[in-house]
């Protein structure tokens, strides 16, 4: 077996990107990653993000979900803002056109979804938060830093970011976990991968130094998340 590195970010596809899943599958994979996030600590990153941007007495949040699949976390959001007093309208965007079509069965009020290109959104169509949950994991290179630049300059109050800590038992625990309880071939080889593709703090704060953006505010979370705030 070739041993894993760990020293940098892996370069290989997930195959989930390649946007040719049927749509039986993506939506079983969808349901999957849903149960992954709420156990395993994903939302709680997300906001947890979201907390450290929301000034106290906010009444009206306009987020933008880059990246945002099948729109669970824009759900989730919406709870988390409605349980905080605060009206907020979420709109998620996606590459992928299958993704979007599953959000979209979501119909409830401040919820809206578009398959779209963060890099070429319409000039001045801005939010208060932008949230990436784990999109930049997916950008090859300096297009991480790229899309966290794209998505700062259109935050009024910042960027609430939850992705991968990229870390050996982090590697190994979802490898076995998806072996023995995924028959899914998506979540079987994108879930490691994703672990590989994602990153150390350093690199995190590297991204936001690379693109002369505020200090970002970072925390640990488990299981192996990082939660990162990037103030405006």
């Amino acid at each position: 077996m070739t041993p894993v590195d760990f020293s940098r970010r892996s370069d290989a596809l997930e195959l989930m990107d390649a946007d040719d899943s049927p749509e039986a599958e993506l939506r079983e994979t969808f349901r999957q990653l849903a149960f992954i996030n709420r156990r395993l600590g994903g939302h709680a990153a997300t906001l947890g993000a979201l907390n450290a941007l929301t000034p106290p007495g906010t009444k009206r949040l306009r987020i933008l979900d880059a990246g945002c699949g099948d729109g669970d976390a824009g759900s989730v959001i919406l709870d988390w803002a409605a349980s905080r007093g605060i009206a907020a309208e979420l709109h998620g965007i996606d590459l992928s056109k299958g993704s979007v079509a599953l959000a979209r069965e979501r119909r409830r009020p401040g919820l809206s979804f578009s398959q779209d290109d963060l890099f070429s959104l319409d000039a001045g169509e801005d939010y208060d938060i932008v949230h990436a949950g784990l999109l930049l994991h997916h950008c090859p290179g300096d297009d991480a830093a790229r899309a966290l630049k794209a998505m700062h300059e259109r935050a009024r109050l910042g960027v609430a970011v939850n992705d991968l800590h990229r870390h050996p038992l982090a590697y190994l625990g979802i490898r076995s976990m998806t072996a023995l309880f995924s028959g899914n071939r998506l979540i079987r080889h994108d879930a490691p991968l994703s672990v590989l593709r994602g990153f150390s703090r350093g690199e995190l704060e590297a991204l936001c130094r690379q693109t002369r953006l505020p200090a970002p505010e970072i925390r640990w979370r488990w299981a192996f998340r990082w939660q990162m705030a990037v103030p405006r």
